[in-house]
């Protein structure tokens, strides 16, 4: 039986900056994607990167008073590739725009675009921001400022550029968007794409003078121009799979399954990228299907704009927070747990030391901790340190079962299907319809009193810590792609192997009774220690 594939991928990022907590964002929801995937036996790809070749870095080598752009750019790749290790992610290729493989592939997709006639000269007079990285059209300019970069001057361009004919694929990505409502998501950019679309896509250079950009892959055939970022940039989703150096490894991953990325950057990934594949595919098979049609990625998921405490993250401000330093105090799945929870994916959202530990302390160390160290302790010691036995009891002595089980389950699988991490946490914690949630499952604590039913009842009260225990074993594995180092410490202090249990299929991880009555359990630990 083949594994089914799945492709992830975030955007390649500027190094004209080390990360900031926004970039971790967008890096970890891709991140738990992948981790659920993988749970469920795919055979993941993902991949996260930089962007080198953007004047951007080339004014940050000049502002840090540095003279070697090569080596600049190797400093800071190190730089993001050692945070995204850091913090723990788990990616399979992390790309840079200046290898050598990344050229072989632009220059290929270059000239299958070429042939397919959709490559022209021409002259570009205009205005260009540098903070895009684009030349603006009228719509995107209010009082001489582009509206993403206000604080930015825009550059008038008089020069021989390469266009590439975007408006000829038009009718074809409104098409698309029209029958595949999924491939842009949420539905308001989707409607906001459309609308660039319809009334603003125009043809784009794709371009510059070389002696214009000392950043820049070289235009095949013509030295004195080279790749504008953006034509460059959108062909990393290919590279990293082998377009252009592994013909069998590409045909088995692309189309990628998701594209992450900011809704500041959708007009370039829901409208260029579609329509250059949709050219590039007229002359190369690897970038077609079955019918001829371009391969397409499947989905383009658009987050909102991320805020420190209210604030744009600026480097003025100085509120640029580097997620690296969080960790030592709040914990690498702590961080993960608040960034996912916090912010409902595809919105706007902003982040807050009070809110970080307003849920660091209620949601993560009195509601999730407790139970699992309430259980443990009663456990122990009321049953010689071990898991009680399960038992036939009347139902009232049972917090959930098989289908409480299949219920919060289906709950959460749905909500990651669209995407909704922040939905998939809040259903664990509340449960569905107040049912089978961790709120509810230290309330049955309180309405049972298993520390007082003991004297009384002990069948009763072994059935109602065994369903806790097991409760909290499936609650870890459902909760994995957000926490996973949680998961394991919560599946070692309920006496299994984390290393056993994780290499398992998640229909042998959630079904319901796998924890074995007699398992020793070791002393429970603290998994969320107290906050100074």
């Amino acid at each position: 039986m083949n594994m089914k594939n799945y492709y992830v991928t975030t955007p390649i990022y500027y190094v004209n900056d080390v990360p900031h907590i926004g970039h971790a964002y967008t890096t970890i929801v891709a991140d738990a994607l992948a981790r659920y995937h993988s749970l469920r036996n795919e055979d993941v790809f993902f991949s996260v990167g930089v962007d080198e070749n953007s004047q951007k870095n080339v004014q940050a080598m000049t502002k840090v008073g540095e003279t070697d752009l090569g080596a600049y750019l190797d400093r800071m790749s190190k730089v993001w590739k050692k945070t995204w290790d850091d913090l723990s992610i788990t990616y399979d290729r992390f790309i840079r725009t200046t290898s050598p493989e990344h050229h072989v592939a632009v220059e290929r997709f270059w000239n299958a675009v070429k042939k397919s006639g959709d490559i022209y000269e021409g002259t570009y007079e205009g205005l260009y921001c540098v903070g895009c990285e684009s030349f603006k059209t009228e719509s995107e300019i209010v009082d001489g400022k582009c509206t993403l970069h206000p604080n930015a001057d825009l550059q008038e361009i008089k020069e021989k550029n390469y266009f590439f004919r975007a408006s000829a694929y038009r009718d074809e990505l409104l098409k698309l968007i029209d029958e595949q409502p999924n491939f842009v998501q949420p539905e308001s950019r989707r409607n906001e794409v459309r609308n660039y679309i319809k009334d603003h896509f125009e043809d784009f250079s794709i371009s510059r003078e070389a002696k214009n950009l000392e950043a820049g892959i070289p235009v095949p055939g013509d030295p004195e121009q080279r790749i504008y970022v953006w034509f460059d940039a959108l062909i990393n989703y290919l590279t990293v799979v082998g377009y252009g150096t592994d013909d069998e490894e590409f045909t088995k991953r692309w189309p990628a399954d998701i594209h992450i990325v900011g809704k500041d950057i959708i007009k370039f990934h829901c409208a260029l990228w579609p329509a250059m594949l949709m050219s590039a595919a007229k002359n190369d098979e690897l970038l077609q299907n079955e019918k001829g049609e371009a391969l397409l990625p499947k989905s383009i998921f658009a987050h909102g704009f991320f805020t420190i405490e209210g604030q744009k993250i600026s480097k003025s401000l100085g509120n640029a927070i580097d997620p690296t330093i969080l960790t030592p105090k709040y914990g690498l799945d702590a961080l993960r747990y608040f960034l996912l929870r916090e912010i409902a994916f595809g919105e706007d959202g902003d982040f807050s030391i009070e809110r970080l530990e307003e849920r660091y302390k209620h949601d993560l160390a009195n509601t999730l901790g407790n139970l699992l160290n309430r259980a443990i302790a009663m456990s122990r010691k009321y049953f010689n340190g071990k898991v009680p036995p399960s038992i036939s009891h009347e139902a009232k002595y049972t917090f959930s079962d098989e289908k409480g089980l299949e219920t919060l389950r289906k709950a959460v699988e749905q909500h990651v299907a669209e995407n909704r991490f922040d939905l998939a946490l809040d259903t664990l914690w509340n449960g569905v319809d107040k049912q089978f949630g961790l709120i509810q499952a230290n309330k049955f604590i309180e309405d049972t009193q298993p520390f007082r039913l003991i004297k009384e009842d002990p069948d009763a009260t072994g059935v109602i810590l065994y369903s806790l225990l097991e409760y909290c074993r499936v609650f870890a594995w459902l909760l994995h792609p957000v926490m996973p180092n949680i998961t394991l410490r919560i599946v070692g202090q309920l006496g299994q192997d984390p290393d056993t249990e994780e290499a398992k299929g998640v229909e042998d991880l959630l079904t319901w009774g796998s924890l074995k009555p007699g398992t020793e359990l070791p002393e429970p630990e603290i998994l969320f220690e107290r906050l100074p």
